[in-house]
């Protein structure tokens, strides 16, 4: 089963192409670029879209919202457009304080519910950042039922877990399980049909004592983000006690569900 990276910004690698090849002869050839706005969704189209490994979705990502109230009629055009696009993402909310990027809380929630619409409107998947927000979030899902995805980068207990699964959805894992015990112990817990893996490169690591280890003693694999996906999926593996062969061909085969493929 060839590994299926369900997030990652491809078109912010400093050379895509040479870790693509890494990443394949390593395992890991399908990757799913997600969307941040609509110079990016145009960008990566010209960049990938004629790549049969790669997948791309496009949304307004909320570090980079407009000042103004939501317009969602570029999203919808280009939708419309690109039937190519397999999710509406990355949208959502970001509620830590500290970040340059994040606008009023209200205002991300205002795109946020604008985008959930489309999304049950054309029953297209979306792909939800959710930082210290996972009530909001769940809160802005009970207004539309029919939406369903993935849960980009999760981060929590199990407790919040389950409350997105009890929706339909999926949960991302990410590098996170390195660092944070009760994510970790969430992915222990859930069902494995409900999993996906993905690096978020390269705005997310591993840590280095980890990075690019098909096992901890394995120095041989070049330093290359995408390369973490192997990394994160043995880490899953592992606090499950699964066998991480069984478990990547379940992950892709969750991640090729999704996307309807």
């Amino acid at each position: 089963m060839i590994g299926f990276d369900s997030h990652c910004h491809l078109d912010f690698l400093d050379d895509a192409p040479q870790c693509m090849a890494d990443a394949e002869t390593a395992g890991i050839a399908r990757w799913l670029i997600p969307g941040t706005g609509p110079d990016q969704w145009r960008q990566a189209h010209q960049r990938f879209g004629q790549d049969d490994r790669v997948l791309l979705a496009a949304g307004h990502h909320p570090w980079f919202l407009p000042d103004s109230a939501p317009d969602i009629q570029s999203l919808e055009s280009w939708l419309d457009q690109h039937s190519d696009s397999v999710a509406i993402g990355e949208i959502g909310l970001d509620f830590f304080r500290h970040h340059p990027r994040s606008a009023a809380a209200e205002h991300q929630f205002d795109w946020f519910m604008a985008q959930l619409a489309v999304s049950s409107e054309c029953l297209q998947p979306v792909i939800i950042h959710s930082v210290k927000a996972h009530d909001r979030i769940l809160q802005g899902l009970k207004r539309y039922p029919r939406v369903g995805g993935v849960v980009h980068g999760f981060v929590g207990p199990y407790a919040q877990a389950k409350a997105y699964l009890d929706r339909g959805f999926y949960l991302g894992a990410g590098s996170v399980v390195f660092q944070s015990a009760k994510t970790l112990d969430a992915f222990a817990r859930i069902p494995a049909e409900r999993i996906l893996v993905e690096t978020d490169a390269p705005d997310q690591h591993v840590p280095d004592q980890y990075r690019n280890a098909a096992d901890p003693s394995d120095t041989g694999l070049p330093d290359n983000a995408l390369l973490d996906w192997l990394s994160i999926l043995k880490r899953i593996a592992a606090a499950r006690q699964m066998d991480s062969a069984i478990l990547t061909e379940q992950v892709c085969q969750n991640a090729s569900s999704l996307f309807r493929l």
